[in-house]
């Protein structure tokens, strides 16, 4: 093989591996989070949770009244949802099995009780599906189901299979929607169960557990990845790695359902850090760059991406991904950002990535023969977030120069022919008019069309909201200043020097709330903004205004390979005042935040 024909096939693979990525990402984005299930199983009649623990196979059912008979084919034929429940109970039979080869598992535990549905979260719910046009499903009007409950002994057993009730069609006679997990990693997201769906349980490592259908397999399933946030402040480099093969990188012994601890915690937060320091040199505009800060993080990975572990969580090692994070501050956007990645084993030759700028997300990956994750500045309109001062506008009134200046050449001429002691004869008096036209005719076409003369006063509570709204969206482009030190500059042009630190601390509950991944949020735009209050007030000798406002805005978090979105309503107690020519916040007492 010609290293041309080599080339070519590698480069064929890139292309390939890269569609397939992009298809992936073009499925997994929503206005929540990086992914959410588009099957719409989450709304189904019928919900099964499905959750391996130790040697067990737990299922939780939620079945609707109207489908019980497919569940129990000899149920009682009642509309009360109470007896049909005591009717399940003496039934013999389920018509749900758990299979390994041919042999049945029957449950060890069967637990049926009327209950409450769970409450979900589907952002298509009775919507209009843009891939389709077809409007999708709701949830079920009834909101009290049968809850059933089974517990299968599963000790040993490495392959199974999950059959629902058959038709004669060789598909599942009724409609469930399911989700799955082993331990604290989830196998899959919400999918219909529409077949005999064949599971793989790897005892020693829940990661690896899976169903052989890759259309229901969870989303996140790579144990290494990278992700590049190039921002105006700010450059990012993260990197997603299992504690498995950072331990096994590291020759340390690894045990997938150990418990995390404090002291594992402090172990791998050392240990991540040693090894990755400096693994992945990073050049900006060409020239290397050392981070201005590296932080870790512990997260789990769940059907919307990675949630941060508290400190109260319960989870095992081999569900726990660890976030390595590198800073670097920038003034502005540079041209060019280049991660050298070093990152590479016998059984990890192929890393996804994801470059994301201020246009949006590029996904792609690296592979030993072409290692560089490479990002090239062609933002040519770009305008960063701009906190500046916010100049008060004074009022001024524009007149048309045509009307001023006639009523100037009308006033010369009146005085003119009024002066008694004027010793011009008819002659004179000619051309001196003559000259005075030709010459103001002159000066007038040289002249601005209108004239603004300057009014006193201040603003006018209708414009209070316009005000506010501009001075918030300045807020919030200070505080995306990462180092502290800036963003303190950057407020101080927005925020009076009394009551600066009170002030500060306020604002940043409401601009830097704590996201599910760990990370700080951040605000870009502020919609529906209404002043419920104002009066006037004079503070320190500054005229302003005492506010109560309302207002909505998203809160935004880029991390770890998803975008987090979440609305938040806020109203809020704002004294704004004119200081040195321009409008400041002299106080900011959040009322309520939703």
């Amino acid at each position: 093989m010609t290293p041309e024909t080599k080339f070519y096939l590698s480069f064929n693979k890139i292309l390939i591996s890269l569609a397939l990525i992009l298809f992936t990402c073009a499925l997994s984005t929503t206005s929540k989070a990086d992914f959410i299930s588009l099957s719409g199983a989450e709304t189904a009649n019928n919900i099964a949770e499905i959750d391996i623990q130790k040697n067990i196979l737990n299922i939780r059912f939620e079945i609707s009244a109207s489908d019980s008979k497919l569940f129990w084919p000899e149920i009682e034929d009642t509309p009360d949802i109470y007896r049909l429940a005591q009717s399940a109970k003496i039934q013999q039979s389920f018509d749900f099995q758990v299979l390994s080869g041919n042999k049945s598992i029957k449950p060890k535990l069967i637990s049926i009780r009327v209950a409450q549905r769970k409450p979900r979260i589907s952002p298509f719910a009775g919507q209009t599906d843009p891939r389709t046009g077809i409007k999708m499903p709701d949830f079920p009007a009834d909101k009290k189901i049968i809850l059933t409950q089974l517990k299968y002994p599963i000790g040993g057993l490495s392959d199974l299979q999950l059959k629902p009730p058959m038709g004669s069609d060789e598909l599942a006679s009724v409609t469930i929607g399911f989700t799955s997990r082993h331990g604290q990693t989830p196998i899959s997201g919400f999918h219909y169960l529409s077949q005999p769906e064949p599971l793989i349980i790897d005892w020693k490592d829940p990661w690896n557990t899976h169903f052989k259908n890759t259309d229901i397999s969870r989303h996140n399933r790579y144990p290494l990845m990278s992700f590049l946030y190039v921002e105006p402040r700010q450059i990012r480099h993260e990197i997603l790695v299992r504690t498995k093969d950072l331990l096994e990188w590291t020759n340390h012994p690894f045990d997938a359902w150990q418990p995390l601890t404090p002291e594992s915690k402090a172990f791998l937060h050392h240990t991540v850090r040693s090894y990755l320091n400096n693994k992945n040199p990073t050049s900006i505009d060409q020239s290397p760059s050392q981070p201005n800060s590296i932080e870790t993080v512990f997260l789990r990975a769940n059907n919307s991406g990675y949630s941060q572990i508290s400190e109260n969580d319960t989870i095992e090692m081999g569900s726990v991904m660890i976030g390595y994070r590198e800073k670097f501050s920038i003034d502005a956007l540079p041209q060019s950002v280049t991660v050298d990645w070093n990152i590479f084993t016998d059984t990890i030759n192929s890393v996804p990535t994801l470059i994301q700028d201020p246009t949006g997300p590029f996904p792609t990956h690296v592979i030993p023969s072409f290692p560089d994750i490479q990002w090239h500045n062609y933002l040519y309109d770009y305008r960063p977030p701009n906190s500046d001062p916010l100049v008060i506008e004074t009022p001024s009134l524009a007149v048309p120069m045509a009307i001023l200046f006639s009523f100037l050449i009308i006033t010369i001429i009146v005085l003119t022919l009024s002066t008694k002691h004027s010793l011009l004869g008819r002659k004179g008096s000619t051309i001196i008019y003559t000259a005075i036209i030709i010459s103001a005719g002159a000066l007038y076409l040289n002249l601005p069309e209108e004239y603004l003369v300057n009014l006193p006063g201040t603003a006018k509570k209708r414009d209070l909201g316009q005000v506010t709204e501009q001075l918030l969206l300045k807020v919030a482009a200070a505080f995306k200043e990462p180092l502290p030190i800036n963003l303190e500059l950057k407020l101080k042009n927005l925020i009076t020097k009394e009551g600066f630190e009170s002030t500060y601390s306020n604002l940043a509950q409401i601009y830097r709330p704590q996201t599910a991944s760990g990370g700080l949020g951040s605000i870009s735009t502020i919609t529906n903004l209404k002043v419920e209050y104002s009066s006037q007030i004079n503070l320190n000798g500054n005229k302003g205004f005492q506010l109560i406002t309302s207002w909505q805005a998203v809160v935004e978090d880029r991390s770890w390979g998803h975008f987090e979105q979440r609305p938040q309503e806020t109203r809020a107690n704002i004294a704004i005042i004119q200081s040195d020519n321009h409008w400041k916040i002299a106080g900011f007492t959040p009322l309520s935040v939703r």
